[in-house]
């Protein structure tokens, strides 16, 4: 890319302890996009990561596609994602995950339709799921579905919220152009989801059309350890999406008032909306061991939906939220390993989740008596035959009668 080019595109690129991914990332991305022949950058933030990314990130750095920074402290991936969008200069720019790749070629073919269309502010598209375990990057489908391109004029709030009920739609990612980026994307704001903020608050700079073809691969599951971004914010963040709902509502209603009639029908899509997005949460928690975090799902869905779950399979969840519980406390009472009662099967304790299962260990004959306080796991009111004074007794049955 010459230095007098004015930049077209800027891929925005927030990572954090990724380097591995960071550099399959910048490689595909600058290998496409000069081959394509469009003046791009790509702006990468650090937030402060401890690994190999800021030397990866210096040995890159004489390219001059390469526009990079590094936080002053770890922010967190919406404010990250933020800040490397404010530092796109770029007529457009488009945010992606570290561990994520664009399709160039809908890239290009996207932003050249919005060259050609001034009042077009973004293009909105679904994302191509992918399962990145063993390598494979196997393309699962995209996350929402569409049956053609459908596009809301500057302002028309209404036309938005009815797109996004009707299909189940999340507004996450698009192409914007860098006039209306600018009005469009700060720090996260509580309580809302932030692709809602800020799709929202980009209709009121221009129109924006969503379309039915993906432009982005995004990593659903990998054999990283560490939780995938998206799954995290269906897990814990799925609360903020009736924020978002919510908050397009009353933008809506700001133009075009509802009705009492019409505010009715309105609570009855947006709680259908929801029961989705509890549904798919519930799931990935019991997927997970998250045993607590599905009983308090459970009880949330419940106050709308008689009996989400068959009684057996509830009554688990109750009982593995008791162990969890008391498992977790007995970790924070003591650094050494936490003795198991041996009426506690193996069968239960491969349904924990992993941190909590490395804790565990069932007492071994004739060994050492730690001088440190221990914790004990207990089922049978017998065990342990000898505790210390110091030691903590956590009685699972206690635990599970608080999950009723």
């Amino acid at each position: 890319m010459s230095s007098t080019q004015p930049i077209i595109l800027s891929i925005c690129v927030p990572t954090y302890n990724r380097q591995f991914l960071l550099e399959r990332n910048v490689t595909f991305h600058l290998d496409s996009f000069r081959r394509l022949g469009i003046p791009f950058e790509i702006v990468i933030v650090d937030d402060c990561s401890t690994d190999n990314t800021p030397a990866y990130i210096a040995s890159i750095s004489d390219n001059p596609e390469i526009n990079a920074f590094r936080r002053v402290k770890n922010s967190g991936f919406v404010s990250n994602y933020s800040f490397a969008m404010q530092r796109a200069r770029g007529r457009y720019a488009v945010f992606l995950g570290d561990d994520d790749l664009l399709i160039p070629e809908k890239v290009v073919e996207y932003v050249r339709l919005m060259e050609q269309d001034p009042a077009l502010g973004v293009i909105q598209a679904p994302w191509m799921l992918v399962d990145g375990r063993n390598n494979a990057n196997t393309d699962m489908g995209p996350f929402y579905r569409l049956p053609g391109p459908i596009r809301h004029s500057k302002g028309n709030f209404l036309s938005m919220l009815d797109m996004i009920l009707n299909y189940h739609v999340f507004p996450e990612f698009m192409i914007i152009r860098r006039s209306v980026l600018a009005k469009a994307i700060s720090s996260p704001t509580p309580f809302i989801f932030w692709a809602f903020l800020y799709t929202t608050r980009a209709l009121e700079g221009g129109d924006i059309m969503f379309v039915p073809e993906p432009f982005a691969r995004v990593t659903a599951v990998s054999d990283d350890p560490r939780q995938q971004q998206g799954n995290k914010e269906c897990m814990f963040l799925w609360d903020t999406y009736r924020g978002g709902i919510e908050y397009l509502v009353s933008r809506a209603a700001q133009v075009n008032p509802f009705s009492p009639d019409e505010k009715v029908s309105l609570n009855a899509r947006i709680l259908k909306f929801m029961m989705m997005r509890q549904a798919v949460a519930l799931r990935l928690h019991v997927e997970a061991g998250n045993w607590p975090e599905a009983y308090i799902m459970y009880h949330r869905m419940a106050a709308h939906e008689q009996m989400p779950l068959s009684p057996d399979a509830f009554g688990q969840i109750c009982k593995l939220a008791g162990v969890v519980t008391a498992a977790r406390e007995a970790t924070e009472f003591s650094n050494e390993p936490i003795i198991l009662d041996p009426m506690i099967e193996t069968t239960t304790l491969n349904l924990l989740p992993q941190d909590i299962r490395a804790r565990m260990t069932y007492p071994v004959e004739g060994g050492a008596k730690s001088q440190e306080p221990r914790a004990y796991l207990r089922f049978n009111p017998a065990f342990p035959e000898n505790p210390g004074p110091k030691d903590g007794i956590f009685d699972i049955r206690e635990y599970i009668a608080q999950f009723g």
